[in-house]
């Protein structure tokens, strides 16, 4: 069965780009989420194996999104523009991949989180 993976970024074609590259990885990949209350509300769902998590989605922190995950045992990684450093303590712990993604480093940390996860 295929890992079941949850996006959460507000840039359309970033989404676009992550769900494209997981795809064809041979990830199944999540409609993508926008919003906290979206990504929320498919963790309630059947929810998922594993999540790439944008740091800051529109006018929103993602922490919601990491707390949950972290509450489920659901291993992420943390997509963003900013350094380490700048990340609240919650998301700097997870692997972060850096934009502009390089899909090699996507579909690396991803399986990795999978493997110990």
């Amino acid at each position: 069965m295929k890992a079941r993976i949850l996006v959460v970024e507000d840039e359309f074609f970033i989404s676009q780009d992550i769900v494209e590259t997981l795809d064809s990885a041979g990830f199944a990949v999540l409609p993508p989420c926008s919003t906290v209350p979206q990504a929320l509300a498919e963790l309630e769902g059947d929810g998922c194996d594993a999540a790439v998590l944008d740091a800051s989605l529109r006018n929103e922190s993602s922490l919601p999104v990491a707390q949950a995950l972290a509450g489920r045992g659901i291993p992420f990684a943390v997509v963003t523009g900013f350094s380490t450093s700048q990340l609240p303590p919650e998301l700097a712990g997870a692997p972060v991949i850096t934009k502009p993604l390089n899909a090699e480093d996507l579909i690396s940390v991803l399986g990795g989180l999978l493997t110990r996860g």
